[in-house]
């Protein structure tokens, strides 16, 4: 058994932390809004100089995004963990799922495994951040802030195609 699949079953100390539910695309604009939300908030801090707290609100856009494109194919995430792994499988790996389910990962396509490298390197920043000590770079702060911003875009497209608008 591996990783992903202990999120969807659980452990004895924990509770399964991906559960398959519908999809629904009212939960999936939730999570755009509030990736929005925190790429105004990382804009603010960029441009005051708070490059840890950039790194923390790009991450939480991303995940937030991540957390759209699960309820896209009818996954819960009840932790960051799973959802990286979940995106990882069936999006970025391109991973097999039910056929219902297909046509969303073959539109999925223009996510590339850099996509979900990137979720997973920011989140290991985004810890740094928020409870290490020592001084997070402009650089660093600057890849974060612009791989935000394209993840959110690439994960709006998919959205939108969902809705049959794109």
């Amino acid at each position: 058994m591996d990783r992903l699949d202990r999120c969807f079953i659980g452990t004895p100390e924990s509770p399964p932390r991906l559960i398959k539910k519908k999809p629904n695309l009212d939960a999936a604009d939730e999570h755009i809004e509030k990736a929005d939300t925190n790429i105004a908030a990382m804009e603010l801090m960029f441009s005051n100089k708070f490059f840890d707290w950039t790194i923390v609100t790009a991450y939480y856009s991303m995940y937030h995004a991540t957390l759209a494109a699960l309820w896209l194919i009818g996954l819960e995430a009840k932790s960051h963990e799973c959802a990286v792994l979940a995106f990882e499988r069936f999006y970025a790996k391109k991973g097999k799922v039910d056929n219902k389910y297909l046509e969303y990962l073959q539109r999925a396509k223009e996510l590339s495994e850099r996509y979900a490298e990137t979720l997973d390197k920011v989140r290991t920043w985004r810890v740094q951040a928020s409870y290490g000590i020592g001084e997070i770079n402009s650089v660093d702060a600057s890849f974060a802030r612009t791989q935000a911003k394209e993840f959110l875009a690439a994960i709006k497209r998919i959205v939108l195609e969902a809705k049959g608008l794109g």
